[in-house]
């Protein structure tokens, strides 16, 4: 069998690993592996040639490559309602924290209603100016924002 396509085994071999591991550690060998099979193509008879073609594509592949596609770990990667919503104002179109409602009012934001709770359990009342602090499921919960 060629060496090229042992070296293109490898990398599917990589990219095979990769896929039962989503950790982002296998995907650059995997390329890296493909780019020694083009060498391995060009050299068959120079294995030095293609051991430093994989070497330098995997070195560039995990500098270059792998910071995109690796996930945040730290938890702070947000979801689109809070990347879109938290942090920004609101009005508030029924009253909050008002008797009987279980403390569930209505905001309005960007044309949207949404159900909305203060955050210290406070009475908001409807007409008044809210920042939206946090998102659990459909119901925001909110302050009020205080303008002097």
């Amino acid at each position: 069998m060629e060496i090229y396509k042992i070296w293109a085994i490898v990398g599917f071999l990589f990219l095979f690993v990769e896929i039962l591991t989503p950790s982002m550690f296998f995907l650059p060998l995997g390329g890296a592996a493909f780019f020694a099979a083009v060498a391995a193509f060009k050299y068959p008879d120079n294995y030095w040639i293609q051991g430093g073609v994989f070497a330098l594509f995997a070195v560039l592949f995990f500098i270059t490559v792998r910071p995109f596609m690796r996930k945040k770990e730290d938890g702070d990667e947000q979801t689109g309602v809070e990347a879109k919503y938290i942090a920004n104002e609101a009005l508030v179109t029924k009253d909050i924290g008002a008797e009987h409602t279980d403390g569930i009012g209505e905001i309005k934001i960007y044309g949207e209603i949404w159900q909305a709770k203060s955050a210290d359990g406070s009475e908001i009342k409807a007409g008044e100016m809210v920042k939206i602090t946090k998102n659990e499921s459909l119901i925001m919960f909110v302050e009020k924002i205080n303008k002097e």
